[in-house]
């Protein structure tokens, strides 16, 4: 069939593309405004919650210091910093009250900045004796109000937020209580968010974030004054502030960032400490996705459409070409018909003849094997003939001297002797002529007790002749299949006369016909107690013309076994473990009906 290829016209195909680039255009657009206003509203919601949850935080530490500030043991320790006795209660009191309210550290300044008391007293990093009077939390005490700070600790190195209150006595500040806050504390809740959530400090460096990557990092390059200006502060000790080279306007409420070649929506919010700004950084990836999947499906939509046009055009086109071509085609196509149906009718002609010829070859092995079974059996047969004939001869000779002397009792036992005899010639040619006669190759509903039977009958004078013992385990119920009566028992009969011929040289020679059901099939297996069959012969056993016999063409098995499989069976066959060989034929059985099953039940 030549193939036919079919395209859109340039102009048509051009508007397609245009139209495809349009609506592209037009659907990322409004997808980018409406996914990005959806990722900016869901977030701002998490940078307020952010916050709250910050502002809660520091919220609780926030009134504890002016507390603190106006209790006695406090004041007495600042009065009398050189009693030990006092200065160890204070200690303790400050080791408890920083347990109670869960704060990283708790102490107590006096006027010139130095630690004479704090919760870590017993540690080795305690802040006893040190001074933080450079600390802008102390100053903003010192004068008289309350302070807050952040900034790493400069004995213990970990970030903390500070809260301080002066402590007055007599209209005079005579020192300051602080409590230190873990900022950690604050991140550990916000640190498997996909958003990063941080917070920045006038100078746009990182002192909070729920990405340890991000900390102490300055959303922007310090200039050489500012990061004088953070090292002389000793917020951050010694630390090396590098900025995230972060491209974009940080200052913006809500924009576009790029870190490190990613993508971020930033939102702003100032914290109630008016010195920071809470930031959150939200990936943009999920709406770039949404982006991709839109676009992969409108080019999807379009190639499908266009795929469509260029079908439906061929389509026409071939029924435009099939019409021009149909009546030059038509002749030609009733003139090659006629040829074929002329070689097609030879030809199934020639088939039915062969196969005809086939099945009448087949049919005339099936009688030759026969009536070679036949020749075997002719010499024990001609015995079995001999010795009636011989004892109806001298039975008549008899009778006729007995009916010179007038002895009529004699030559009525003589005739009815006579007639005896005769009956069982004629039920031996009965059986010679049953297997003689040829089949009609129809298969039907048979049992398969009376065709074992009669092959036994047919070969009693060969196994007498042989001094063969024949033993038949047949079941009292009748077993029923489907098969063609005649050619069942032309198998068995083959099959019997193979196990005598293997048994010519055995000193036990018997003969088992085992019939049974198992699975819905009825077997019947046939053993000898000969030589068995060699291991090399076991696979080439059913090929035509393949024998061990010398006179044997090597056609019975062959035949026997597709004979079997016409009446959907098998034929196998093995040896025995205690010797001879084992042949099997497998027949399916009928369905039993209902009428059966109640019969059986009676």
């Amino acid at each position: 069939m030549r193939l036919i290829t079919v395209s859109l016209s340039r102009p048509v195909t051009l508007i397609w593309l245009f139209l495809y680039c349009l609506t592209l255009v037009f659907s990322a657009h409004w997808l980018w405004l409406f996914s990005y206003q959806q990722l900016q509203t869901s977030n701002q919601q998490q940078l307020d919650r952010f916050g709250y949850h910050l502002d809660s935080q520091l919220g609780q530490f926030s009134y504890i210091p002016q507390l603190l500030s106006g209790q006695s043991i406090i004041i007495k320790a600042l009065l009398t910093p050189h009693n030990s006795a006092q200065l160890d209660l204070t200690n303790r009191h400050l080791e408890t009250i920083n347990q109670i309210i869960g704060a990283s550290d708790t102490y107590l300044l006096d006027n010139i900045g130095t630690t004479i008391a704090a919760s870590n007293w017993s540690k080795k990093s305690t802040f006893i004796g040190n001074n933080f009077a450079f600390r802008p939390y102390f100053q903003t005490a010192k004068a008289g109000s309350s302070g807050r700070h952040f900034a790493l600790g400069s004995t213990s190195g970990k970030r903390g937020y500070y809260f301080s209150f002066p402590i007055k006595y007599a209209a005079e500040v005579i020192g300051v209580i602080v409590v230190k806050m873990d900022l950690s504390l604050i991140e550990k809740d916000w640190a498997a968010k996909k958003q990063r959530f941080l917070v920045t400090d006038p100078n746009n460096i990182i002192f909070i974030s729920s990405d340890p990557d991000w900390l102490f990092k300055s959303l922007s390059p310090l200039t050489s004054q500012t990061h004088q200006q953070v090292l002389n502060s000793r917020r951050y000790l010694d630390l090396d502030i590098k900025s995230l080279a972060i491209t974009g306007d940080i200052n913006k409420a809500s924009t576009l960032l790029k870190v490190a070649n990613k993508y971020y929506l930033s939102l702003i919010k100032t914290g109630n400490d008016k010195q920071w700004k809470i930031r959150v950084f939200v990936p943009i990836t999920s709406i770039l996705f949404n982006i991709s999947m839109l676009i992969l499906f409108i080019t999807l939509f379009y190639m499908l459409l266009y795929l469509v046009a260029v079908i439906v055009k061929q389509h026409k086109h071939r029924r435009e070409e099939q019409i021009l071509a149909t009546a030059k085609a038509k002749q030609q196509l009733e003139f090659t018909v006629m040829q074929r149906t002329s070689a097609l009718q030879a030809e199934i002609l020639e088939r039915e003849k062969a196969e005809s010829a086939l099945r009448a070859t087949q049919k005339e092995l099936i009688q030759s094997a026969k009536l070679a079974v036949l020749g075997q059996l002719s010499a024990s047969i001609s015995h079995e003939l001999n010795n009636p004939l011989s004892a109806i001869r001298s039975y008549a000779e008899n009778a006729v001297l007995f009916l010179n002397k007038n002895k009529l009792n004699d030559v009525e036992n003589n005739l009815i002797r006579i007639t005896s005899l005769t009956v069982r010639m004629a039920k031996i040619s009965a059986q010679l002529k049953s297997f003689a006669r040829k089949s009609d190759g129809e298969l039907q509903i048979v049992s398969l007790q009376p065709i074992i039977l009669a092959a036994h009958e047919l070969l009693k004078p060969q196994l007498k002749a042989n001094q063969t013992d024949l033993l038949l385990h047949l079941p009292n119920k009748p077993i029923k299949v489907k098969a063609d009566a005649i050619q069942l028992e032309q198998i068995i009969v083959n099959l019997l006369s193979n196990a005598l011929q293997s048994m010519q040289n055995s000193q036990h020679k018997l003969i088992e016909i085992k019939l049974s059901i198992e699975s819905k099939h009825a077997f019947i297996k046939v053993l000898d107690s000969g030589t068995g069959i060699q291991e090399k012969y076991l696979s080439m056993l059913f090929e035509p013309f393949f024998t061990t016999k010398e006179t044997g063409l090597g056609l019975g098995l062959s035949i026997s076994q597709q004979i079997i499989q016409n009446m959907q069976g098998t034929l196998s066959a093995t040896n025995r473990q205690s010797g001879g060989a084992e042949f099997t034929i497998s027949l399916p059985l009928l369905p039993i009906t209902d009428n059966e099953n109640n019969r059986g039940n009676q």
